[in-house]
């Protein structure tokens, strides 16, 4: 099933950012749009580190999509909000990410980011450290761009 989910979130991104038999040409403002989406990923590690759900949820469109390691998909801000706080409950929670491509469609309202992050907490044998890697697919919504899918899954063993 997690196979099935990785796959169909490949062709729908795929399929996002590029039409069968040409290239995508990059709007001009790519670059600003990346840029844009570099500072959001700043400011969500930030309200991460608050641990406050409510703060977390925001960046995420009222329908977006978390689809957790180990986990059922959570769609919805009450869904997501769950999710964080399950995280956010955990001993010496603390979680890092960041950004190592951001692809933003030639329509300018679509892009994607992959990146790796560390996450860390008390477990029943002391600290746990986990790093990983994740997807985002953004959407653009007027003039501000919201997350509307977010998966990730560890480099190694689940803990």
């Amino acid at each position: 099933m997690r196979r099935l989910m990785i796959a169909l979130t490949i062709i729908v991104v795929g399929a996002c950012f590029a039409a069968p038999g040409r290239a995508v040409a990059q709007t001009a403002n790519a670059a600003s749009e990346e840029q844009m989406i570099r500072q959001l990923s700043q400011q969500w590690v930030a309200a991460v580190a608050t641990k406050d759900p409510a703060a977390v949820v925001k960046f995420y469109m009222d329908d977006g999509v978390v689809l957790p390691q180990g986990a059922p998909l959570a769609e919805g801000h009450d869904a997501i909000a769950k999710v964080w706080r399950g995280y956010f409950d955990l001993p010496d929670f603390s979680l890092t990410f960041s950004p190592t491509k951001i692809n933003v469609s030639s329509s300018g309202d679509m892009a994607y980011e992959i990146g790796t992050y560390a996450l860390g907490f008390g477990g029943d044998k002391g600290l746990v450290q986990q790093s990983g890697k994740y997807v985002v697919v953004w959407k653009k919504v007027g003039n501000t761009w919201r997350a509307a899918a977010d998966i990730f899954n560890s480099d190694g063993a689940a803990p």
